[in-house]
This record gives C-alpha cells, sequence and structure tokens, in this order.
C-alpha cells in the first residue's frame, strides 16, 4: 500500500518537478483564536492553504467545517492545483493540522496528495532550500472536485453509524473523560456514547507519525469493528488518527467534520462522561 507520507529528502530531490504543489497550512490557537504567524522561513515556493478563512463554509457556525464542493474546487483553481498535481502538505509543528488539508483532498477524490514527514521543523534542520516568503500563483488550475461519500461526515452519519462503527477520539483523556472543561465556550463536558480515547499526540513521536508496526500495535488495543469514525475538538487532529490508521493498513475510515464542537453543543446529542 502506498505511503501517506513523503520524507523530507525524497521532497528535496522533487522541488523541482513540473506537477509539484507545496502547500503550508496553519491553525490559530484554540484558546484564544489568535492567527499563527507566518514563519519566518518556509519550503521553497510553498502556497498557503488556508482551511479555516478560505476553504471552509463559514455559514455553518462550527469551526474548519468542509466546504461545498463547487467552493473547494474554485479555490484549489485559484492555488493553480490541476488534476495531475502531486500535493505535499506540511505546518510548522511537525505534524498537527497538515493532516486536516490532507485528508480533504481526499474526501474532495484528489489522490496524489501527502503529508510531509516532519513538517516544517524537520526540514530546517536539514538545511533544506528556504524562502521567507510565500511562492507566487501562477495561472490558474483544472482540478475538479469530486466529494467522496463516507470520507467526512455529520452527526446524522455518525449517530446513525453507532453501532457498526468504532468512534475513536483524539482529544486529551481529562476532555474524553469531561474532567477538564473544553476550550471552547458552551460546549458540554464528555464524549460521543461508546467512543473509545486515542490522543493524537501518541501517535506522534518528535513531529513524526510514528511507525508502522508501532501503530498497528496501538489501534490493536482498540475493540475494532467495521469502520472506524475519527473525531476530536472541531475535526483537525481527527485527522492525524485518519493518516495513522491508514498508514497502519486499514480501510475503512471516516472523520466526523464538526467532532466535539458540534457534538458538545447540539443538547439533542447524547454524551457519556
Amino acid at each position: 500500500m502506498k505511503s501517506n507520507l513523503l520524507s523530507i529528502d525524497s521532497l528535496k530531490a522533487r522541488l523541482s518537478d513540473a506537477n509539484l504543489i507545496v502547500l503550508f497550512t496553519s491553525m490559530a490557537d484554540i484558546a484564544t483564536g489568535q492567527a499563527e504567524v507566518l514563519p519566518p522561513k518556509l519550503i521553497l515556493n510553498s502556497l498557503f492553504f488556508d482551511f479555516e478563512n478560505v476553504f471552509c463554509d463559514r455559514s455553518s457556525g462550527f469551526p474548519h467545517t468542509m466546504p461545498k464542493q463547487k467552493d473547494f474546487q474554485r479555490e484549489a483553481r485559484k492555488l493553480g492545483i490541476n488534476a495531475n498535481s502531486t500535493l505535499v502538505v506540511y505546518d510548522s509543528k511537525g505534524l498537527y493540522c497538515a493532516a486536516r488539508v490532507w485528508w480533504m483532498f481526499k474526501t474532495m477524490g484528489h489522490k496524489d496528495v501527502v503529508v510531509l514527514d516532519g513538517g516544517l521543523p524537520a526540514w530546517l534542520e536539514a538545511q533544506y532550500p528556504v524562502s521567507d516568503s510565500l511562492g507566487m500563483l501562477g495561472k490558474s488550475g483544472d482540478f475538479t472536485a469530486q466529494s467522496i461519500p463516507g470520507l467526512m461526515v455529520d452527526s446524522t452519519w455518525v449517530l446513525n453509524h453507532l453501532q457498526q462503527s468504532s468512534v475513536i477520539d483524539a482529544r486529551s483523556s481529562a476532555r474524553f473523560n469531561g474532567t477538564a472543561p473544553e476550550p471552547r465556550a458552551g460546549l458540554r463536558s464528555g464524549h460521543i456514547p461508546g467512543s473509545f480515547n486515542l490522543p493524537f499526540n501518541d501517535c506522534i513521536n518528535g513531529g513524526k507519525l510514528k511507525t508502522k508496526a508501532e501503530l498497528q500495535t496501538m489501534f490493536s488495543d482498540i475493540n475494532l469493528q467495521q469502520s472506524m469514525i475519527f473525531s476530536c475538538g472541531s475535526g483537525v487532529t481527527a485527522c492525524i488518527l485518519a493518516l495513522a490508521a491508514s498508514e497502519a493498513g486499514f480501510m475503512s475510515l471516516s472523520v466526523y467534520d464538526g467532532s466535539w464542537s458540534e457534538w458538545g453543543a447540539k443538547l439533542e446529542l447524547p454524551i457519556e462522561v
């Protein structure tokens, strides 16, 4: 099975590829809402993928909601993305919100997309080519979005699949168990009934995803059923679990887009503490 990760060495060797597009992404601080300052050094010719303000449905009332297919396609084309583009996504933490962008493109039918293993910290440590600014946008691309059902799902879908799926929550143990308050105001504490807790940080070692063998061991501790649904606070770190499960060899994977930002806010949805 082809990996969804790309090493920094492999990226360096392919920097001049005509079809390559390198995407930098970031996420605002959950507690303060403060946007991340653009790093002083970026991988050469990086473009910015803004999933908080551009590639999102801001009318949903929830953070980071997946945009409609036509809107995603329009904005992706503005970045010069073509049907045959190879996309490499990275962030400034090593592995944090880049997995969200990877999953968004998977959801929209683009198969040739990978996450840079180790992200910007690994690239800078290796002293590979950098720039102090984002790359220049070229001509519009011809990317066509085709939404794949069941990859990015809503609360109704989750409710209807609780019996035949394993819901895995990427939040901290304290938030999952309801012993620590949610960083976003107005949310109940607890978790989706019957769900398992696997904090996303447990899948990472030194800013990189753990090995396939380590990930397989981690997922073997969960009573896996037919499929897996990943949830978190707002649908971002759940994608790290989707990436980890994919690298471990699992196939039937879904990410709950609204995650606890939606589930914890809707009083009609059941919770456990």
